[in-house]
């Protein structure tokens, strides 16, 4: 499950159920989110002919994509998107409307267009574009329509118009499921890897901007100093493709070319060339990300585009030492030298030589990720942040 979905799943297990009363509206096609919503008991619809407008640096609309054609159709949903959202909230009126990510823009209108107050969610910093013209189009559509808007770090932040309205409340994790006392052994065990292995975990799978072809040619360089060591990619896996034979074989066409970038071709490409397949596993899409990070030595989160990383600060809540890309928003949840160490983006050797030093000194990186686990304890807490969200409800229905 993604980022966003998964923030909201732990939001609501944290609501004041006396106070609150939450229904969730899935739009376009989601997937795995509902059946995980369905499990805990919450009440959610969905609806398909509500479209998204994703502008952000990690999820936005380009001509190098399997669908170029959409940075010119999307804008034309965007109106009838919001009028059926608008439809929805009459026909079920609702008191407040959480929109959980800026790509919700339609969402978004329409809700403040049937009259409801609307709290919004960004999670992603907006993309700037050519000219500044889609952002300025996007965040000034969140300004106009919320009456209260929530980021999940001051980095994201700084992307929107600034004033009274905005709110940093950075994304949470439950200690509870997160809970550093988890055996690490039976996940070894279940994997295969021994006790003397080192565990290196990057969590974001194939994704293009989550890095992993960085994560791979560090992978290289590292081994060659320190063969005990193993690195674990969990998420989108390799093969996910379409069942269509037509339209797999137009990808494979289309990505050789080089005119839409293929993170699985990159990766593939390399764990062959520098015959890394005992090195690298992928391990798919995984529910028991407790369970890796407390199995794993170091978490590793080596993205080429700047975004909040989820796995940084589950990885603190598992005491665990952080390895991540230098961007604005790391910096927020990173302390370079005390819980981990912030490497330049898309520097394999950087990433390595950081790997070198978090096993040369296995003192300093126990100490790494104790202070990790406090600083999570601090700023990461579920109930905190929910809290803090809840108060934001109450200022927007006060008013």
């Amino acid at each position: 499950m993604g980022g966003a979905p998964l923030s909201l799943l732990y939001l609501i297990e944290q609501l004041d159920r006396t106070r609150y009363e939450p229904e969730v509206l899935f739009i376009g096609n989601p997937s795995d989110e509902v059946a995980a919503y369905a499990r805990r008991g919450i009440p959610f619809r969905v609806r398909s002919d509500i479209t998204s407008y994703p502008h952000a640096e990690n999820a936005r609309l380009t001509l190098r994509s399997l669908r170029p054609w959409e940075v010119v159709t999307r804008p034309f949903q965007i109106l009838p998107s919001a009028n059926r959202m608008r439809e929805e909230l009459m026909a079920r009126p609702v008191d407040l409307v959480h929109i959980n990510t800026s790509v919700l823009l339609p969402a978004g209108l329409g809700a403040s267009r049937a009259g409801v107050p609307v709290v919004w969610h960004v999670r992603e910093p907006l993309y700037r574009g050519a000219f500044g013209l889609r952002r300025a189009l996007v965040r000034g559509i969140i300004d106009r329509c919320s009456s209260a808007i929530v980021a999940i770090s001051n980095a994201d932040a700084a992307r929107l118009i600034q004033g009274p309205k905005v709110h940093v409340v950075y994304n949470f994790v439950n200690f509870e499921v997160f809970n550093r006392e988890i055996d690490s052994m039976q996940v070894r065990e279940s994997l295969g890897i021994d006790s003397r292995s080192r565990i290196i975990l990057m969590l974001g799978g194939l994704v293009e901007s989550k890095g992993a072809d960085v994560f791979v040619r560090a992978a290289s360089l590292a081994t060659k100093q320190d063969p005990a060591l193993v690195f674990l990619i969990a998420g989108v896996p390799p093969g996910g493709q379409s069942p269509s034979w037509i339209k797999r074989t137009a990808r494979r066409a289309i990505e050789s070319i080089g005119a839409v970038p293929s993170m699985e071709r990159r990766v593939r490409s390399l764990i062959q060339a520098h015959r890394l397949e005992k090195v690298v596993r992928f391990l798919g899409m995984r529910s028991d990300v407790p369970q890796l990070l407390a199995a794993a030595d170091v978490l590793v989160w080596p993205a080429t585009v700047p975004h909040f990383a989820r796995p940084v600060i589950e990885a603190g809540a598992m005491a665990r030492p952080v390895i991540a890309s230098d961007f604005a928003a790391s910096r927020e949840t990173v302390t370079d030298g005390e819980t981990g160490f912030l490497v330049t983006p898309r520097d394999p050797g950087a990433l390595a030589e950081a790997i070198a030093r978090v096993f040369s000194d296995t003192q300093a990186a126990r100490r790494m990720g104790e202070a990790g686990y406090r600083l999570a304890q601090e700023r990461y807490d579920a109930r905190r942040g929910a809290a803090a969200v809840m108060a934001i409800y109450d200022r927007v229905l006060a008013g």
